[in-house]
């Protein structure tokens, strides 16, 4: 793999194009089944020769297949009973075995092994898929984009638990058009896993496909081009001392402590760098209110567990998620981020938030 920010695919191989008799007996028609071609640059780059890959929408096992071909392991999952099979006996005429599991790899209740590269193509949103009585984990028969969108962050959060530090999770992506909109499905995956995962790179996936002149005042495109993007799993390292000094400046008008490793650091006691800074609140939509507000003021973008949270929020609705995350990139690329807890379920007095200890200038969980 070059330095080229494009990758053009011309044609499919016919030895490892996926059978005629599969596809005709697929129910989808197999129009989603990638190309070896696409994934195989991929493996070679960013895993070693033995190393497991992992494809958590497995489909008809390409990516299994383009591992297999680099030398090295396959894992994949896939929730369509037909398609396993098909992937089984897809494998099998090249002779390769590997691991295939039915199901949804954020539902999966069976140990799964440590992971050294994610390469996957999205399930895309509104594509038609026939069987409209498919359950919530299909992603093709999701009935609303934002619904789907959360299945997508947790299927990622899976995936990052089980991939190994520093390694790399592809995600294959396009921009979508539906009704007569352009629904930007590969710039909000993006958003969504750069909460979990540091988002690297991209590549620009060409293929050859048949164009036609437009009529005067119009525009249309041949969707001939996907996005794959680079993400690694990795910490990321806070700007300390930005970090204490906003502390310092938001605990003159909020009531918090801080935990976890950025306590540490301040007491001169951390083992690694922190990532960013927890902070724990009382639970009091009004005062959580005003100190996101106040960060919102600050540059700082704020989401739980991936979505965008807007202000005022109601702390009901977010029963169960107990954080919220605030980000603000600036102009260098360093990046400041504070993840901001809160209790919503009876909680004994003696654990809520007391009037702060301070160290360093800033509060701190006792």
């Amino acid at each position: 793999m070059d330095s080229n920010s494009w990758m053009r695919l011309r044609e499919e191989s016919p030895q490892y194009r996926l059978a005629p008799a599969l596809r005709e007996a697929d129910r989808f028609g197999a129009r989603d089944c990638g190309w070896v071609e696409q994934m195989r640059p991929f493996v070679a780059q960013l895993s070693r020769p033995g190393e497991l890959v992992l494809d958590p929408f497995c489909g008809f096992g390409t990516t299994l297949l383009a591992a297999a071909l680099e030398g090295r392991r396959g894992i994949g999952f896939e929730v369509d009973p037909a398609r396993v099979d098909a992937t089984r006996e897809r494998l099998c005429g090249h002779g390769i075995s590997a691991d295939l599991r039915l199901g949804s790899i954020d539902e999966c209740s069976g140990e799964i092994p440590p992971v050294d590269l994610c390469l996957t193509s999205i399930p895309y949103f509104g594509c038609g898929w026939p069987d409209t009585q498919a359950g919530a984990a299909q992603l093709y028969a999701a009935g609303d984009y934002a619904s789907y969108l959360r299945r997508i962050g947790d299927i990622f959060h899976r995936v990052h638990t089980v991939l190994g530090e520093g390694r790399y999770c592809i995600a294959m992506a396009e921009n979508l058009s539906l009704g007569g909109r352009m629904v930007p499905l590969a710039w909000d995956v993006a958003r969504l896993l750069s909460d979990r995962f540091e988002l690297l790179e991209e590549r620009v996936l060409l293929y050859d496909k048949p164009s036609t002149r437009l009529a005067p005042l119009t525009l249309a495109s041949n969707r001939s081009h996907e996005y794959a993007l680079v993400l690694r799993k990795a910490r990321a390292r806070a700007d300390l001392e930005a970090t204490a000094a906003l502390l310092r400046e938001l605990a003159q008008d909020h009531a918090f402590r801080v935990h976890g490793s950025f306590a540490d650091w301040l007491r001169g006691e951390a083992a690694t760098h922190p990532a960013d800074a927890d902070l724990l609140v009382e639970p009091d939509a009004p005062a959580i209110n005003q100190l996101l507000s106040a960060l919102v003021a600050r540059g700082f973008q704020l989401t739980s567990w991936g979505e965008p949270v807007s202000l005022p929020l109601r702390l009901d609705d977010y029963r169960g998620r107990y954080y919220f995350r605030a980000r603000r990139l600036d102009h260098s690329g360093q990046v400041l981020q504070l993840d901001i807890g809160f209790q919503l379920d009876d909680v004994p007095a003696s654990r809520r938030c007391q009037p702060p200890r301070w160290i360093a200038g800033v509060p701190l969980l006792a």
